[in-house]
């Protein structure tokens, strides 16, 4: 179990960042990507950091990250390592704590707090207190109730365009903030856990990012 824990700590220490690309469209030589959640167009012979567009066909596309050719289909997407170290696969082990629960890191806007797993919140959420610490604007999100231990209260519902779940860069995430000064961890709902691919081995918790 301990070169089992060492091995999965090292494994967790060499992950980085991940460029995540799908092919939208094409037009001619033209190609319609999303990179990192942004279109882009691109034609045969374009790169957009590590990515490189090498040729264009009708409904796919063949480009090159990292010194490495694949074709893509219309709709199609992956996952392409931002360095020779990074993590390939797109996946966080977790360990639980004494308590059971699975915390992670969630760094937004260059701040990190802890957030727990619950597969049974529909949201990622936090408190107004922990969204101003991330300046996250979301006094001008949707209005709603969020049900707590204490009862119901206000909230706001915004998407936060980008944050980073312990070493995985994600976008686009519907979160709830509400509406109270607690200092509980961020909750980590099926909003960004839809992203993942969860399995089990024994007390550890798989989260594989799923390709697009």
């Amino acid at each position: 179990m301990i070169k089992t824990l060492a091995a999965l700590s090292l494994c967790l220490s060499s992950l980085t960042w991940a460029d995540d690309i799908i092919l939208i469209a094409t037009m001619g030589n033209k190609g319609i990507f999303q990179i990192n959640g942004q279109k882009k167009t691109l034609q045969a012979g374009q790169q957009n950091g590590q990515f490189k567009v090498i040729a264009i066909q009708a409904e796919s596309a063949v480009v090159e990250s990292n010194g490495k050719q694949r074709q893509l289909q219309l709709g199609q997407g992956y996952t392409a390592p931002g360095s020779s170290n990074a993590n390939t696969s797109g996946s966080l082990v977790l360990t639980p704590d004494e308590r059971g629960h699975y915390m992670v890191d969630i760094t937004i806007n260059q701040n990190t707090q802890k957030g727990v797993v619950d597969t049974g919140a529909t949201h990622l959420s936090m408190s107004r207190t922990t969204a101003d610490m991330m300046k996250l604007d979301y006094k001008n999100g949707q209005a709603a109730r969020s049900q707590t231990a204490n009862g119901v209260i206000g909230a706001w519902i915004i998407k936060v365009p980008q944050l980073r779940l312990g070493s995985i860069t994600l976008y686009d995430v519907p979160t709830v903030v509400r509406d109270s000064n607690d200092g509980s961890p961020i909750l980590i709902g099926t909003s960004l856990l839809n992203r993942f691919q969860m399995t089990r081995d024994q007390s550890l918790m798989i989260l594989s990012k799923k390709a697009y």
